[in-house]
């Protein structure tokens, strides 16, 4: 664990991934909006009832803190059951820890359409509010689908700490330029026009 100076008290030490980081500033969390994201509760209706939006709100806490049931926690809280030298029933090449869940071969195609689908979820999303408010969305839509979220490989943390519920304040920043633009202008940041 990394010291906690005013910067890396906001960064993902304590996620483990500060191996992988080439710039510790490029990565501080935004942890105002991933709790808001992960308290975050989606109204019940019809398709969506208490159980599932239970199950979902349940899911995302336990894929946040690392609780999932992968097949090394498994092997580690449950030794009578499981032997060590099991591997993941995808790939039978690798164990299978939370990362690995998203790095699989076996996977990582239905991980990287899961990826695109909830970027295109979100550039919909932003040219409807474009719309609504008569700003052209088109830069922000640029600027968002070039971070670096939007891929999975084995040294992209921020991909990984997306699916995994972390927003990062760069993420947040893109946003609200674009819901708060003369704020932005007026604070000094290079403001679109």
């Amino acid at each position: 664990m990394l010291s906690a100076s005013p910067i890396l008290s906001n960064t993902v030490d304590a996620f483990h991934f500060t191996s992988l980081l080439s710039s510790y500033i490029d990565y501080i969390v935004d942890w105002n909006l991933t709790w808001f994201a992960l308290k975050f509760e989606p109204t019940h209706d019809a398709f969506f009832t208490f159980e599932h939006a239970l199950w979902h709100h349940t899911f995302k806490f336990k894929l946040f803190l690392d609780e999932l049931p992968t097949l090394e926690k498994l092997k580690r809280t449950r030794p009578d059951l499981y032997m060590n030298e099991l591997t993941c029933c995808s790939c039978i090449d690798c164990m299978e820890d939370l990362m690995h869940l998203f790095m699989c071969k076996r996977r990582h195609l239905s991980m990287q359409q899961t990826l695109q689908s909830y970027q295109n979820h979100l550039i919909s999303k932003l040219q409807e509010a474009g719309k609504l408010a008569d700003i052209d969305p088109t830069p922000f839509i640029t600027k968002l689908s070039s971070l670096s979220y939007w891929s999975f490989f084995s040294t992209n943390w921020s991909s990984y700490a997306l699916v995994r519920g972390l927003s990062t304040q760069a993420f947040h920043q893109l946003i609200s330029r674009f819901i708060y633009p003369k704020k932005f202008c007026d604070e000094g940041y290079r403001c679109h026009s």
